[in-house]
C-alpha cells in the first residue's frame, strides 16, 4: 500500500470519527432540548384529544375541538386578542426603538438614569399597577375623572375599563419598557463606525437610524418583536381585571374560564391552547426566512467605535420626551400604587383619616411574608443562574456550531411559548405527579425553577442568538489558532463579548421568576409560595391595600437587582 493511500485512509477514518462525534453530540443535544420543550407540549396536544372524563380510562376523539370552536365567543375573543396585540405592538415597537436609540446611541443627558427607570417600569408587577390606574381612571370614581368633571367646561372621560384602557395599561406596564430593555443592548454593541460613515455621506441622525442602524439590528429587533407578540397573545391578568367587567374577553381569559368552570373543561382548554403551537412555529419560520443568507456582524476583530450620535440642540427635547413618557405612563400609576397601600379603604379619599400604616404594620409582622420573600429570592436567583448557563449553550449550538440537528433545536426552543402560562403550569403538575421525582418537583422551589427555566427558554435563546450573530467568526478562529480549545474560546472570548445580553437575560429571568403568576399558580404549596402568589391571593380576596404593599416590596427587590445588573451591563457593554 502506498503512502498516499495510507494518508487518504487515515484522513477518511478521522473524517468518519469527526462526523460520528458530531452526530452523537448533536443527537444528545436534540434529545435534551426535546425532553425540556416537547414533553409538556406533546402532553397538552394528546390531552386535547382525550374525551374521557377525569378518572376514566383514556379515550380519544375530536369532541373537545368541536365543542371549543362551536362557540362563537371563541372567534370574538380571537379577534379582540389580535386587535389588542397589533394596537400594542404598533405603538410599542417604534417607541421602543426610538427610546433605545436615544439611550444607547446618542449624547442625550441623563440616559443612564432614564434607562434604569425603564427597567423599573417593566419590573413593576402589572396587577397592582392596574389597580393604581383603576384608582385614577375609573369612569365613575377615578380621581382624574372626578377632577375633570369639576372643570367649568366639558372634558371627555377616559374609561380604564375599555379597549384603549387595556392597551394603555399594557403600554405602561410591559410593552414599551420591555421593548426598550430588549433593544438597548443591541444598540449599545453596534459599531459606531457604520453610523459615522452614513453621516459623512450627508445622512441625518434620523435617516441613519432608519436606513443603517435598524436594518443592521434586525436579528435583535425581530426576535424581540416576536417575544412581545407572543406575550401579547397570552396576556391574562390585565384583560381579566379590566375587560371581563365590561364584556371584553380575549383568548387567554377564555382558556382560564374553561379551567375555572365546575367541572373544569380541561379538554376544551387544551384544544384552544394548542393553537399557540402553530403561531410560534410560523414566527420561527418567518424569522429563519428573514435572516437567511444575510450578514449582521457588527463586532469583529477590527477597531470598535463607541462614539455616540451628537443631537445638538435636540438633546434637551429628547430628554423631555423620555421624561414625559415615564412620568405620564408609569410614574402616575406607581405613585398611586404606593398611595393605595396606605389607604384605610381603597378608593375612598373623602372619609375621615383616609390614610394609615396599619396594613404595612400587619403585613411586616406576618411570618408568611418573610417566607414568601425568601422563596422569591431563591426562585429568582436559581432561575437566573441555571437559565443563563443553559440558554447560552443552546444559542451557541444554534448559531455557531455545526452539530447535527441544530436547526431542530432552534425550532424546539420556541415551543414553550406555544403553551399559555396557565396551561404550561397545569401540564407540569400532571408531569411532576407522574414521575418518581414528584416529591422533589411538586410543591417545591426546584419545581418552580424548572417551570420558569422552561418558560423563559424562548426569550433568552432568541436574545442570545442575536448577540452571537453580531460576533465575527474570525475572533473564534483566532482563539483556536492560539491553541485555545472550545471551552476556553467559549468562556474567555465569546461570552465576554455577549455579556451585556447575558446580563439582560439573567435579569429578565430573575424578574420573570419573581413576578410570574400563571406558570406557577398550580405548582406551589404553603412552603414554596412566592411573593407574586401572595400578592395575587391578597388582591383577589379583596385586600387590595395589602396586595399593593406586596407589589411595592416586589418592585423594591427587583429594583435593587436591576441597579446592580445595570451597572454591570453598562461596564460590560462599554468595555466589549
Amino acid at each position: 500500500m502506498t503512502a498516499s493511500a495510507i494518508t487518504a485512509g487515515a484522513a477518511t477514518q478521522n473524517g468518519f470519527r469527526l462526523l460520528s462525534r458530531r452526530h452523537v453530540i448533536g443527537g444528545l443535544v436534540v434529545l435534551a432540548i426535546g425532553l425540556v420543550t416537547l414533553t409538556p407540549v406533546a402532553f397538552l396536544i394528546f390531552s386535547s384529544f382525550n374525551i374521557a372524563a377525569p378518572g376514566e380510562a383514556t379515550s380519544y376523539g375530536l369532541d373537545n375541538w368541536h365543542a371549543a370552536f362551536a362557540d362563537d365567543r371563541i372567534f370574538d375573543s380571537i379577534w379582540t386578542t389580535l386587535r389588542l396585540v397589533f394596537a400594542r405592538l404598533g405603538i410599542s415597537i417604534p417607541a421602543g426603538i426610538l427610546f433605545a436609540w436615544l439611550l444607547a446611541r446618542t449624547d442625550m443627558p441623563g440616559g443612564s438614569s432614564l434607562e434604569f427607570l425603564f427597567w423599573i417600569a417593566f419590573f413593576t408587577p402589572a396587577l397592582p399597577l392596574t389597580v393604581g390606574w383603576i384608582l385614577l381612571l375609573d369612569p365613575e370614581n377615578g380621581l382624574i375623572n372626578t377632577l375633570l368633571a369639576g372643570l367649568p367646561f366639558a372634558v371627555p372621560k377616559f374609561d380604564i375599563f375599555s379597549f384603549w384602557g387595556i392597551v394603555w395599561v399594557h403600554l405602561t406596564a410591559t410593552s414599551v419598557p420591555v421593548a426598550v430593555i430588549l433593544f438597548t443592548p443591541a444598540f449599545r454593541q453596534m459599531n459606531a463606525a457604520l453610523e459615522d460613515s452614513a453621516r459623512m455621506c450627508g445622512a441625518s441622525a434620523l435617516t441613519t437610524l432608519r436606513r443603517i442602524t435598524v436594518p443592521i439590528l434586525i436579528p435583535a429587533i425581530l426576535p424581540a418583536s416576536a417575544i412581545m407578540f407572543i406575550r401579547s397573545l397570552e396576556a391574562f391578568e390585565i384583560e381579566l381585571l379590566l375587560g371581563s367587567p365590561v364584556g371584553i374577553f380575549v383568548y387567554s381569559t377564555r382558556i382560564f374560564d374553561l379551567i375555572d368552570e365546575v367541572p373544569p373543561g380541561y379538554g376544551m382548554a387544551t384544544a384552544l391552547g394548542t393553537l399557540f403551537l402553530f403561531v410560534v412555529l410560523a414566527l420561527a419560520v418567518l424569522y429563519a426566512l428573514v435572516i437567511r443568507g444575510r450578514r449582521f456582524t457588527t463586532v469583529t476583530g477590527q477597531a470598535f467605535s463607541t462614539e455616540r450620535v451628537r443631537l445638538g440642540r435636540w438633546r434637551w427635547p429628547a430628554l423631555a420626551l423620555c421624561s414625559l413618557y415615564l412620568f405620564t405612563s408609569f410614574g402616575l400609576g406607581l405613585i398611586f400604587l404606593v398611595l393605595s397601600s396606605f389607604m384605610r379603604r381603597f378608593g375612598f379619599f373623602d372619609i375621615a383619616n383616609p390614610f394609615t400604616f396599619e396594613h404595612w404594620t400587619e403585613l411586616l409582622s406576618d411570618p408568611v411574608l418573610l417566607s414568601s420573600l425568601g422563596n422569591s429570592l431563591l426562585l429568582g436567583t436559581a432561575t437566573a443562574l441555571v437559565g443563563v448557563m443553559l440558554f447560552s449553550l443552546v444559542a451557541y449550538v444554534v448559531v455557531r456550531s455545526q452539530l447535527t440537528g441544530r436547526n431542530l433545536v432552534d425550532m424546539m426552543a420556541w415551543l414553550p411559548w406555544a403553551v399559555p402560562g396557565v396551561l404550561m403550569g397545569l401540564a407540569l403538575v400532571w408531569l411532576f405527579l407522574a414521575t418518581p421525582l414528584r416529591t422533589v418537583l411538586y410543591g417545591t422551589i426546584a419545581g418552580l425553577v424548572v417551570a420558569m427555566v422552561i418558560k423563559e427558554l424562548p426569550v433568552a435563546v432568541q436574545l442570545l442568538k442575536g448577540g452571537f450573530l453580531r460576533i465575527g467568526n474570525e475572533l473564534e478562529e483566532a482563539a483556536r489558532v492560539c491553541g485555545a480549545g472550545w471551552s476556553m474560546t467559549y468562556w474567555r472570548v465569546l461570552l465576554p463579548l455577549v455579556s451585556p445580553v447575558l446580563i439582560t437575560v439573567a435579569v429578565l429571568s430573575f424578574q420573570a421568576a419573581v413576578r410570574d403568576i400563571a406558570s406557577v399558580v398550580f405548582l406551589y404549596d404553603n412552603d414554596s409560595r412566592p411573593l407574586s402568589i401572595l400578592m395575587l391571593e391578597y388582591s383577589f380576596s379583596g385586600e387590595l391595600e395589602r396586595g399593593a404593599a406586596v407589589g411595592i416590596l416586589l418592585v423594591a427587590m427587583i429594583a435593587v437587582m436591576a441597579y446592580i445588573a445595570r451597572r454591570l451591563g453598562y461596564r460590560a457593554g462599554t468595555s466589549s
